[in-house]
């Protein structure tokens, strides 16, 4: 195995391992085509920290994404691929509007006075569950904080689920994570936001 960044040659299969990573998630019932807009915005973002796992037959069997700076991050990769975005919309208004709010509603995640977003963030993190408990996760965040600081960045946050959660805030706390603040989702999800210094 081996890791790299990714490309817009990849867009397909991360659809494919988040959709097989994160049952019952959000994003996953926006549907592949979303989820490969999504993914594709992320890649050719500058911005954007992307990397993966790669198999010894070459496939990609884990990845992890994230930003330099959180900061205007989701507003950013949307306007610059605003066609793109704009269809996936215009398809859930018919087929699931009440998404069209929620991602409305939490398109900027910044849920506390103290937070700036002057910080990278890890926004998604997955690995093909046949791949599990092989320490992969452990190395792919590895890499991503690498990556984050060849380029400069001093902290990365992440958000998690606060409730019936402990086994992934343990995993982050074992690495240096630690809890930020604690905030609500719409419409009722609490969620913990961590932090961890790098520089």
């Amino acid at each position: 195995m081996h890791y790299r960044l990714l490309t817009t040659d990849d867009t397909a299969v991360l659809a494919r391992i988040h959709n097989e990573a994160f049952h019952n998630f959000f994003l996953t019932d926006l549907g592949p085509f979303f989820l490969k807009t999504y993914y594709q915005a992320v890649i050719i973002s500058t911005r954007s920290i992307a990397v993966c796992c790669v198999n010894d037959s070459n496939e990609v069997i884990a990845f992890a994404t994230g930003c330099e700076l959180s900061k205007g991050y989701n507003r950013r990769i949307v306007l610059n691929n605003f066609l793109g975005f704009s269809l996936q919309f215009i398809r859930l208004i018919f087929t699931k509007p009440g998404a069209v709010i929620r991602l409305l509603k939490n398109f900027e995640k910044n849920a506390n006075p103290i937070d700036d977003g002057n910080y990278a963030e890890l926004l998604s993190i997955a690995v093909l569950p046949e791949y599990k408990r092989l320490s992969i996760g452990k190395s792919m965040l590895e890499v991503f904080e690498r990556e984050a600081q060849q380029r400069g960045c001093i902290s990365i946050t992440l958000t998690t689920d606060f409730y019936n959660n402990d086994s992934v805030i343990e995993f982050y706390k074992k690495r240096g994570y630690c809890i930020f603040y604690d905030f609500y989702a719409y419409p009722h999800r609490r969620m913990y936001k961590m932090i961890k210094k790098i520089l």
